[in-house]
């Protein structure tokens, strides 16, 4: 009789366990599952992401044909968008902290925290979270569902660091760096001016479905040679791999640099009608005393970049190397 009642006891504590240990499971189940959800799988549906931090500096992305505008203004870089969208959709819970953290975790999203907001194409929105700051060990960053008082502890596979440094809020690191910001439109004329090479300068025209090439100076002889339309082809569509270094606004001479004789100016037209230009002016190497440099021979070392003035507001650095084939002459359009 006792023995059985021994085995009784154990038998309810083992259930009592058993229930207890289902329970627990399934409340962190539930809890995840509403509260953790923080990836969007299918990122082809986003529409538009907004990060906004508690200084109130916000970052706007927002999905248009073939590209993401920033800020409703400028074209973002792709590469970069790609990774946001990577990052948004795989986004994933690690750990919840324990519960003597949660106080200090939400004081600091409270005050440092960035909130994410994500809609779908038709501006449906599909998320709001918070992303906080980094645990000790620098893996993972502190997540919060809008709403809820539960932060997490969230990373991603494959990626060994914080997430939070994919939800920056400088515009400038956001923007597309392409020299030429086409972006897929079509050109009705391109011109490239080489003040000092006044003979090599050439302005592209379309007329009908081809193109013409023409002196950019009237004096200019024009080339007897006949037109090669695969070269124009190639040259204009090159146009799209040039990339800029980065955005220099804040630079103390940009003034006085871009009213220096350029090595090049080049105009163009799309068919929206709109104009623009931009003109390259060298970065002449110099010391910290700002004597020009030279080579042993006593020749100026070569240039290596250049600085790039726009009409749109922009002020640009970029190296020479990469614009070698931009930098064509009117001659090489020609047999």
């Amino acid at each position: 009789m006792k023995r059985n009642v021994i085995l009784l006891l154990l038998l309810v504590l083992l259930g009592g366990g058993a229930w207890w240990m289902y329970n627990k499971q399934r409340s962190a189940s539930t809890l995840s599952r509403y509260e953790g959800a923080f990836a969007v799988p299918d990122t082809s549906m986003i529409g538009k992401v907004s990060i906004l931090d508690r200084q109130g500096r916000r970052l706007l992305l927002e999905r248009q044909k073939g590209y993401w505008l920033v800020n409703e203004q400028h074209p973002a870089e792709p590469i970069i968008v790609n990774e946001m969208l990577r990052t948004l959709s795989q986004v994933e819970v690690r750990f919840i902290p324990p519960k003597s953290m949660v106080p200090n975790i939400l004081k600091s999203l409270g005050t440092h925290g960035r909130r994410v907001d994500v809609w779908d194409l038709k501006g449906n929105l599909l998320k709001t979270y918070y992303v906080g700051g980094v645990t000790p060990d620098g893996t993972g960053t502190f997540f919060m569902m809008e709403g809820s008082n539960q932060p997490f502890v969230v990373g991603m596979k494959y990626f060994h660091g914080s997430v939070s440094v994919r939800y920056h809020l400088d515009e400038k690191d956001w923007r597309d760096l392409s020299l030429f910001p086409l972006r897929g439109k079509e050109l009705l004329w391109f011109s490239v001016e080489y003040p000092r090479q006044r003979d090599q300068s050439f302005s592209i025209r379309r007329e009908g479905s081809g193109y013409t090439v023409v002196p950019f100076f009237d004096l200019t002889p024009k080339n007897p040679g006949t037109l090669d339309p695969d070269q124009v082809e190639t040259y204009l569509g090159d146009l799209g791999k040039y990339k800029i270094e980065g955005f220099i606004n804040d630079h103390p001479q940009r003034d006085s640099l871009s009213r220096l004789l350029p090595f090049c100016a080049i105009e163009w037209m799309t068919t929206d009608s709109i104009r623009h230009a931009i003109a390259l002016h060298p970065k002449v190497p110099t010391d910290r005393q700002g004597k020009v440099l030279t080579d042993a021979r006593g020749q100026v070392i070569p240039v290596e970049r250049y600085y790039v003035s726009t009409t749109w507001g922009d002020f640009m650095q970029v190296q020479n190397e990469p614009l070698k084939d931009l930098f064509a002459g009117y001659d090489l359009f020609f047999r």
